[in-house]
């Protein structure tokens, strides 16, 4: 039995996206034990893949900073003895700490700081995909991920863990998550207004999902119909997200991790992109449909100065409204 650790990034869009490299690594490795190193923000996804015999948290910025919470980690990992790792992050730190677990065999992107810490260094390729990025480092090894796309599967208990927050009736069911890790990612407070307005007039449901730092803007949303809108900001852990996101029929999102989980659990998911490209983060699945306005700025654009956001303005309420309807159309 081959005892393989996985050294996972940092954000949950993009640990949705490296999922297939799991079932990937027990086909090649009928035997294997699989362990995932990632940070206890994401830690929920990984406890739910069937794939994943172990979850070790470890958070470089976080509870693992001080020296000695880094050296408890590393006696801790070595007497788990895993064979090889992949190391999914670049962090150096990560690196480190895998040799000195004595890990024999560590599979890392080529990086003049990590080079003398790996043993096998795949070459990165540009123009890729950020789950085609990931693929790559098992491709290299000889490890092929034949289904790209992520797919999240429930047990019974998970998927009664959204009980709690409302109970699904015949209505048609929408998720929104007003949030994005950075500012310019999101679409405009007064448009999600405007949007809920239109939708407030058909058969509709409303659940609005996002951090803690979201609450606010999830309530003036909630305040347009209490009845008929669930705010359900900061209120959820990663695993009642799932569960709660499995049971909508729609998903609207910026580009952000739960527009990936909901293309995961295989819903219908209307991304809209403004600064970030969609051939570099987009969620993957038939279900997903983007949105997005060629502006003329250069994409992906990450000029944090900017003042007008015109990219995420520009995608109008109508034009959403529009594309709801016309899958509302198609699923009944």
């Amino acid at each position: 039995m081959r005892k393989i650790l996985v050294i996972e990034v940092n954000w949950l869009g993009d640990c949705v996206m490296s999922l297939p490299v799991f079932s990937a690594l027990k086909e090649k490795f009928k035997d294997s034990y699989i362990g995932v190193m990632c940070p206890e923000r994401v830690k929920e996804l990984f406890e739910i893949i069937p794939s994943v015999d172990e979850v070790i948290e470890f958070d470089e910025k976080d509870t693992h900073r001080g020296f000695l919470s880094k050296i408890k980690c590393i006696k801790e990992l070595k007497k788990k003895r895993f064979d090889i790792a992949f190391l999914l992050h670049r962090s150096f730190t990560k690196a480190l700490i895998c040799k000195l677990a004595n890990i024999k065999e560590r599979i890392g992107f080529k990086r003049k700081k990590t080079k003398f810490l790996l043993t096998k260094r795949v070459k990165p390729q540009k123009n890729l995909h950020r789950r085609d990025y990931y693929f790559s480092l098992f491709e290299a090894t000889g490890i092929p991920i034949k289904d790209k796309v992520p797919h999240l599967t429930l047990t019974s208990s998970l998927i009664s863990l959204a009980d709690k927050f409302f109970r699904k009736d015949d209505s048609f069911w929408i998720g929104i998550n007003p949030s994005a890790n950075w500012a310019l990612k999101r679409w405009p407070l007064f448009h999600f207004v405007s949007l809920i307005k239109y939708l407030l007039k058909e058969d509709v449901k409303i659940v609005i999902v996002g951090q803690k730092k979201d609450q606010a803007i999830g309530e003036k949303l909630a305040s347009l119909k209490k009845e008929r809108i669930f705010n359900l900001c900061g209120k959820t852990t990663l695993k009642e997200l799932i569960s709660v996101l499995n049971q909508i029929d729609l998903f609207i999102s910026a580009d952000s991790g739960p527009a990936h989980l909901s293309s995961a659990l295989g819903k219908e998911t209307i991304v809209l992109f403004g600064p970030t490209s969609p051939s570099i983060t987009a969620p993957s699945g038939e279900k997903v449909h983007i949105l997005r306005k060629d502006v003329g700025c250069r994409i992906p654009c990450y000029n944090l100065k900017c003042k007008d956001n015109i990219c995420m303005k520009k995608i109008t309420p109508e034009e959403v409204f529009l594309k709801i309807k016309e899958i509302m159309h198609e699923k009944y």
